[in-house]
């Protein structure tokens, strides 16, 4: 993905927080599939006095999340848009949110996890050599387990803004980067579930 690439999607996601607010549909989502998301990665995970890197943290859900199940862990949200890490600092001052690019701006931490939740869903040119990327930068960085998700090429319904992958795409992406991993197609209808481990 090019840099106008990605000033597209800032610009499509500064839309949409215009429009819906704080609202899980100023990311994309529902409410009910947030938290669907949110539910599911918690049974892959115990982040429980361990460090998290939220890779697309959009405006901080994720960490409201963790906050409501009481769960206290070392959190990072991290996004490259300036405008939802503004909301998630406003929401959540317990939380280290920074807006960053991670193609540019080098990662300098570990995490024992990090999660990625539908961050390259939207239609863009170039988004899957930079997914790619971006989960062999993520990966390097995480110490136990890497969650990934994104939507599936066989799901039922598609929409023609959005990106979705074969499952065979991302096996090929693990083997690159790991003996352990996982690709998992029926914990949520639609969508892929990466698990990297170390």
């Amino acid at each position: 993905m090019d840099e106008l690439a990605k000033e597209y999607v800032i610009d499509f996601f500064t839309k949409r927080l215009l429009h819906f607010k704080d609202k899980p549909e100023s990311v994309g989502w529902s409410e009910e599939g947030q938290i669907l998301r949110y539910s599911t990665i918690l049974k892959l995970i115990n982040p429980e006095g361990k460090s998290l890197l939220d890779f697309g943290c959009g405006k901080g859900d994720f960490y409201g999340y963790l906050l409501k199940r009481k769960i206290s862990c070392n959190y990072i949200g991290i996004d490259i848009n300036p405008h939802l890490i503004q909301i998630a600092k406003e929401k959540y001052n317990g939380a280290n949110f920074i807006q960053r690019d991670i193609e540019k701006e080098p990662l300098k931490e570990k995490f024992h996890y990090t999660v990625a939740i539908g961050v390259f869903n939207l239609a863009v040119e170039g988004i899957e050599e930079q997914m790619k990327r971006c989960l062999e930068i993520l990966f390097n960085h995480t110490t136990v387990k890497l969650i990934f998700t994104c939507l599936n090429k066989n799901t039922r319904t598609k929409d023609i803004g959005l990106t979705y992958f074969e499952k065979g795409y991302l096996v090929n992406i693990a083997q690159r980067l790991t003996e352990k991993y996982t690709v998992l197609d029926d914990l949520i209808e639609g969508d892929l579930f990466l698990i990297l481990e170390r």
